[in-house]
């Protein structure tokens, strides 16, 4: 009987060497599956009275890949000066590992204008109407940190964020389709927002910001509210502007 034990021996390790082969295998099928798989987002929203529908792919690995991306430190804000640390969130509105997806909706958005005649305005409009039909959630809610700022492509596809979030999103969109936008810092508050300069021949009304000769131009990007409109305490506050694309 004690001759037998070595062929058990043998028997043991080769179950054992083809069970972790079967595993990498099965692991490397998994890696291969998910390279390949595409997520499908539907956004539906009203303007002017009329539904739009957005249908938007996005490739997994482009998600992950942002997921797993540095976030601005608030280290940075505390011990360096505040404009700095504000440029890092401008930086994600205009990172360029995403270009494929913001056109994507981009294309959408000014598509759909052409076809509607909608002038410069109304397609600002049309674009922040779009954002505004995203969930508004805390970063406290959704993460274990009390500021969680989310690139474009975390926000689409997730569909919920704060106010800096879907500035974030919104000003990557809007400086695809051309606009000239500026992230703005209302330090006395720790909050950011996004303004938008639109040409001088259109009559606006509201809460704006003047940065070396151009006014901006507040969007209520987490709300309902049209161009212009600025909740307090931000409107009656000077504030920091970061031009998105320069």
């Amino acid at each position: 009987m004690e001759k037998k034990k070595p062929s058990y021996i043998f028997f043991g390790l080769l179950v054992l060497v083809l069970a972790l082969f079967g595993w990498a295998l099965s692991a490397q099928m998994q890696v291969s599956k998910m390279e390949n798989t595409v997520l499908t987002v539907h956004r539906q929203f009203k303007y002017q009275d009329k539904e739009h529908d957005l249908t938007l792919s996005i490739p997994m690995l482009e998600y992950l890949h942002y997921k797993e991306r540095p976030r601005p430190l608030w280290v940075n804000y505390y011990y360096g000066h505040s404009y700095h640390y504000f440029a890092e969130y401008v930086s994600m509105a205009s990172d360029s590992n995403d270009d494929a997806t913001i056109d994507a909706v981009a294309g959408y958005l000014d598509g759909v204008a052409a076809s509607e005649g909608f002038d410069d305005r109304e397609k600002a409009e049309f674009a922040l109407v779009f954002v505004q039909s995203f969930t508004y959630i805390g970063d406290n809610v959704t993460s274990a940190q009390d500021e969680y700022p989310r690139y474009p492509v975390e926000t689409l596809f997730e569909r919920e964020g704060d106010c800096e979030d879907t500035s974030i999103l919104l000003a990557a969109i809007l400086d695809e389709m051309g606009y000239d936008v500026a992230m703005i810092l209302f330090e006395e508050f720790d909050h950011i927002g996004l303004g938008i300069n639109m040409p001088p021949e259109y009559t606006m009304y509201g809460n704006s910001w003047i940065y070396e000769g151009r006014r901006y131009w507040y969007l209520d990007t987490a709300g309902k509210q049209s161009i212009g409109w600025s909740p307090e305490p931000y409107n009656q506050t000077s504030a920091y502007i970061y031009p998105v694309g320069e």
